[in-house]
């Protein structure tokens, strides 16, 4: 008769450590992702590069160290939570509404392909970055000049949900990088 040790009492308290881990970076992720939104909220372009920035950086982040299903929170935490400052685009916050789902969609598609490019695909991680900062870029400016041509939202949004995105998306996945070194 044969015994199996590989789901020793040692493998399970390194799983449950790992868990735990797990499950408190994406806590802090969560809650960053919430209320740097809310705190870096002053209308300024300066301050959308960094807001942004932030953002995507904790998106990349998330990409990197979570499935996509746990890094939901994340995804979806940051639109909210500019919609709730109510500060990010001044007098045009309310039109944010209408906007909220392209910019969910597009925080999903950026995840998803920097896992899928950099993790899955084994792509160079900055080329993965700039893919995937192209993708959710062009799907939210897509969504955006819908929008603006239907009349539905101002064309000042038009720059904010375009290049900004792209830029922003390049800096915060270009930061997340470093992380990723810290860990191991």
């Amino acid at each position: 008769m044969r015994l199996d040790f590989s789901y020793s009492s040692t493998e399970k308290t390194k799983y449950e450590m790992l868990f735990r881990r797990e499950n408190l970076m994406l806590v802090v992720l969560s809650a960053a992702a919430l209320f740097i939104p809310i705190i870096l909220r002053h209308a300024t372009f300066t301050n959308q590069i960094l807001v942004g920035s932030l953002v995507n950086f904790l998106l990349a982040t998330s990409a990197l160290y979570f499935s996509f299903k746990k890094a939901l929170p994340v995804i979806l935490l940051p639109a909210v939570a500019a919609l709730l400052s109510g500060i990010i685009f001044g007098q045009f916050t309310v039109f944010l509404v209408y906007l909220i789902p392209f910019i969910w969609i597009g925080n999903a598609l950026y995840v998803y392909f920097i896992k899928n490019f950099n993790l899955v695909n084994k792509v160079n991680y900055f080329l993965s970055v700039l893919g995937a900062g192209l993708i959710k870029s062009v799907f939210i400016f897509s969504g955006t000049f819908i929008l603006v041509s239907a009349g539905i939202v101002p064309a000042v949004f038009l720059v904010p949900m375009g290049l900004i995105q792209f830029a922003t998306a390049a800096i915060g996945g270009f930061a997340a990088r470093g992380t990723f070194f810290l860990k191991k």
